[in-house]
């Protein structure tokens, strides 16, 4: 889950890629894997998602359906191959020194496209210092970085596109941004060269394996089943889908990309780093001509080497790499680790303390910012962001939104701070976890799936959702509501008819006796409950509190399982039950659906699995289908999911971006993953 939401043109905006949330305003954390689903949130626990949105120039990825194409043609309307081309840029009006932002936790890694690191934490330093192939305005149109990256549709059968770097554009280190980046993205994001799965332990991180495992994966890429080209001057690839992918235009491979000729040095030992970025494809490509494919559990075609392949072991290293090679939270000796190929360059970096990003002077290939410095704060506590900001320590903040943090800002509108308010990006939920051996485990039972399922059901029945809006949402927001869909945003086409027909009205109010009638059909007593959030997270606490006091009315034995670590726990379910955060989206797409609540999709950690669920959203993903054809196996999803007792969805984010306008102006919020950061280069300092 890239592990937050707006209203949007269409239902369907809001099953676009998805980023975890965990602590902050927005309450994004991690942005589920990388290009292809949701992630949860840093400023309110949070997640992004990646799906559709992986080409958008910000990293990661989940949204709420702002604005989304409206037919199946792979984001449809006329998005071009890789969004609107924006044109020439116009220079900055001058320069300014230096603007302070707050968030509230530091990045963890320079690669987001690993499942493990797809958080917003992260997407956000990156969208400051990677080249932007295509971006989301704040009318949520998708927009075509051309002076970086143009897009050519060579065929509609089957889709085949051309993707073409510009030729002056180079990495911070001086070696050049080529083809061969968007290749390595290609091949790591596919599943076609893993010969395993990738493992974890307890606690979340990465556990080495004998199989070559890239921790990432992408229904878009992995539609692309041939090995793309790269032309002779290795500037262009050209990719053809073996299949029909519905968010073919948002699938740039771009987004995200790392440096092969770093990778190809780590992993390979290669020296130069034209001759490097070759030798690491030409390696994969060996591996790949020498293997055999078939379908692993998602029907993406994945390699089996055909008896001892010679570049197995190479591919590993690669894969190893790629994986881990990136993750540092501060600043690393070898420069290598964190190159910029955008506008700024990270320069400083102390652990959970700050972030320092300076303009890259050589950059030339997309918009230049007005401030020469972006110093990123590291606040945990929401009333301290405030502070910082009342005490001019930073500039700009996004909280995560209480009344107490409202209050506090508009207190200091005396100060020349300006207080932006609304629906945020982020949804929250709990989802429950039926592969741990816990309450909601069939295997618990004896591998009766009706009596987890029943427990499941009983303790959605617990779960005080109107409760929660009404104190701790309405004081944001008088006009919040449930939500009470698991894919629409309230107010957006078609919401009204879901929630109509889905389910979720059996579970609008709390039902102590429809609970407890339900576990004794189920004939379970008291069963224990392990239910984790985010910690420093005051209206999570407040949350799980309410939650709590409710279901031990029925009988359940609450176990509080606030963890720091939450976020890279998610994978590991062991650890708990029942899980409380948000879902963030970097895209407008449909095609971030799957992986929330496919059987062994990248984001569903908890094992649900349902036949007539893949089949849906199987044909979803890989059809040509009108918006009412997508409404209506979008409906049939969350009808089994309700009915499964999947998990259960509470609310829309309320917002709280605040900004001092005597030292910065034109911050504007996004309901996207990178949320105020879209639009950096028109930032501006008053009077410059």
């Amino acid at each position: 889950m890239r592990r937050t939401r707006a209203v949007a043109m269409t239902a369907l905006a809001v099953t676009s890629a998805m980023v975890l949330a965990a602590c902050s305003s927005s309450d994004t954390g991690q942005q589920g894997a990388p290009t292809t689903t949701n992630s949860p949130t840093t400023n309110g626990g949070a997640a992004a998602s990646g799906g559709a949105g992986q080409g958008s120039g910000a990293q990661g990825s989940g949204a709420q359906g702002s604005g989304a194409p409206s037919s199946g043609a792979g984001g449809g309307g006329d998005l071009g191959a890789c969004g609107t081309p924006h044109g020439a840029w116009n220079p900055p009006a001058g320069t300014a020194d230096n603007v302070n932002v707050s968030m509230n936790e530091g990045m963890t890694s320079w690669n987001s496209n690993t499942s493990h690191a797809n958080s917003v934490y992260n997407s956000y330093p990156l969208y400051l210092t990677q080249a932007i192939g295509s971006y989301y305005d704040g009318d949520l149109k998708y927009v075509n970085n051309d002076s970086f990256l143009t897009c050519k549709v060579e065929s509609m059968d089957p889709v085949t596109v051309t993707y073409t770097i510009n030729k002056d554009a180079k990495w911070s280190d001086g070696a050049p941004i080529t083809a061969y980046d968007m290749w390595l993205e290609w091949a790591a994001l596919s599943g076609r060269f893993n010969t395993g799965e990738a493992q974890y332990d307890d606690d979340g991180n990465l556990v080495k394996t004998s199989a070559i495992a890239f921790d990432a994966a992408s229904p878009g890429m992995a539609a692309i089943e041939e090995m793309p080209t790269i032309s002779e001057d290795g500037q262009s690839m050209t990719v053809k889908y073996g299949t029909f992918y519905v968010d073919w235009q948002l699938n740039n491979p771009w987004g995200g990309a790392l440096p092969s000729h770093v990778v190809a040095a780590k992993a390979l030992g290669a020296t130069d780093p034209a001759a490097g970025s070759k030798q690491l494809v030409e390696t994969m490509q060996a591996f790949y001509e020498n293997s055999d494919f078939k379908a692993n559990k998602d029907d993406v075609k994945v390699a089996t080497p055909k008896g001892a392949n010679a570049k197995a072991a190479e591919v590993k290293k690669i894969a190893d790499f790629w994986n881990t090679g990136f993750d540092f939270d501060q600043l690393p000796s070898d420069k290598s680790l964190y190159l910029s190929s955008g506008a700024y360059q990270l320069t400083d970096f102390k652990k959970d303390s700050y972030l320092t990003f300076k303009v890259n002077p050589n950059y030339t290939w997309g918009p230049k910012p007005q401030f020469q410095q972006i110093t990123y704060q590291i606040i945990g506590d929401p009333m301290a962001a405030v502070q910082a900001l009342q005490n001019g320590e930073v500039d700009v903040i996004n909280p995560q939104a209480t009344a107490d943090v409202l209050t506090a800002a508009q207190a200091l509108e005396g100060q020349g701070v300006k207080v932006l308010t609304g629906d945020g990006a982020t949804y929250e939920h709990v989802d429950f976890a039926e592969n741990n051996g816990g309450p909601f485990d069939p295997k618990t039972y004896g591998g009766d799936k009706e009596k987890a399922a029943k427990v499941r059901l009983a303790f959605m029945k617990t779960v005080p959702r109107q409760d929660i809006v009404d104190k701790l949402i309405k004081p944001l927001n008088p006009e919040a509501t449930t939500r009470d869909s698991f894919n629409l945003v309230p107010g957006s086409p078609g919401y009204d008819k879901m929630i109509a027909e889905n389910g979720s009205a059996e579970y609008k109010n709390v039902d102590i006796e429809g609970a407890k009638k339900l576990l004794a059909e189920a004939g379970v007593k008291s069963p224990k409950v392990r239910f984790m959030y985010a910690a420093n997270n005051p209206r999570r606490a407040q949350e799980y509190k309410l939650i709590a006091d409710s279901a031990s009315q029925a009988g359940f034995q609450m176990v509080d399982g606030v963890n720091a670590q939450w976020s890279s726990l998610l994978p590991n379910t062991k650890v708990y039950d029942a899980a409380l955060f948000g879902w963030q989206s970097n895209s407008t797409g449909v095609s971030s659906i799957p992986p929330n609540y496919l059987t062994d999709g990248q984001n569903n950690y908890y094992g649900y699995s349902n036949k007539d669920v893949d089949a849906a959203l199987k044909k979803l993903n890989g059809t040509p289908l009108s918006t009412e054809e997508q409404q209506a196996l979008i409906l049939s999803v969350e009808q089994n999911l309700w009915k499964d007792g999947f998990g259960t969805v509470l609310f829309q984010f309320p917002e709280v971006l605040s900004y001092n306008s005597t030292n910065v102006e034109g911050i504007k919020g996004l309901t996207l993953v990178p949320s105020y950061f879209w639009n950096f280069w028109e930032w501006t300092k008053p009077g410059s």
